[in-house]
């Protein structure tokens, strides 16, 4: 399973379980045993360029029964909510066009347990605005940077692949600062130039507290989600032909 940031990642990790298991390229790794299922984690940092290179190596060293992109994801569409478990039927790379379309059985477990069956766009860069948002909704629902290319790196292998992310930030409301300018090449924040974002616009502050808020809360249902689902995808791989939701 793959996460971008480790604050993403965090609610899931702090329900337990979770040890570090070392680190692949700039990425942490870490693992714990569900049930029947060993589970890797490994975070990947923003931007599909490292979740290809990090998802890459993982894949030459270990064998996975299934792939999920994770993490949050901002609405295009005013139905997606804050907090909203959204599971992609598709996954589009912005910058053509090229789709790829998730494993139908592992879409459709996810959908019986809450989740809302998706389109999500991959974009190289974060899309900020909320007229940036509302157009890429024309043809999508939700936009993050890494899931195109985890399908990818998931699908010349033959590793059977699904994203499962939340919303964190709804298509009406525009980013309080420019993460474009934020985020450096491996995907963290560069505090000086956070500063002098808050410097130049005082009043992103409250919107950053906004957004930090609204993302613990998405944080929190994915890991919650995240839960359910492994545990239907071990009573599949322990005998079920089909994903089954937990109690039936």
């Amino acid at each position: 399973m793959t996460f971008a940031l480790k604050e993403e990642f965090a609610p899931w990790r702090k329900r337990g379980g979770f040890e570090p298991d070392g680190a692949f390229g700039n990425g942490r790794a870490y693992r714990k045993r569900q049930g029947a299922i060993e589970v890797s984690v490994v975070l990947t940092s923003v931007g599909p360029g490292n979740a290809a290179r990090v998802v890459a190596q993982v894949l030459e060293e270990k064998r996975f029964d299934l792939l999920i992109s994770s993490g949050l994801a901002g609405g295009l569409r005013p139905m997606h909510r804050p907090g909203h478990v959204l599971v992609g039927r598709a996954v589009r790379r912005l910058e053509n066009g090229q789709e790829l379309a998730p494993l139908a059985e592992w879409v459709e477990g996810a959908r019986k347990l809450g989740a809302r069956e998706a389109v999500f766009v991959t974009s190289a860069r974060v899309a900020g605005s909320g007229a940036e948002k509302r157009f890429l909704g024309i043809e999508a629902d939700a936009v993050e940077m890494e899931s195109f290319a985890v399908i990818e790196q998931a699908a010349a292998r033959n590793v059977p692949a699904v994203v499962i992310r939340a919303i964190n930030d709804p298509v009406e409301t525009s980013l309080p600062v420019d993460f474009n300018y934020v985020f450096n090449a491996s995907g963290r924040v560069r505090p000086a130039r956070l500063a002098g974002e808050l410097i130049r616009q005082p009043a992103a502050a409250a919107g950053l507290v906004r957004l930090a808020r609204e993302s613990r809360r998405a944080a929190t249902a994915l890991a919650e989600f995240l839960d359910r689902y492994i545990t239907a995808a071990g009573r599949q791989w322990s005998g079920g032909t089909t994903m089954e939701l937990p109690g039936k």
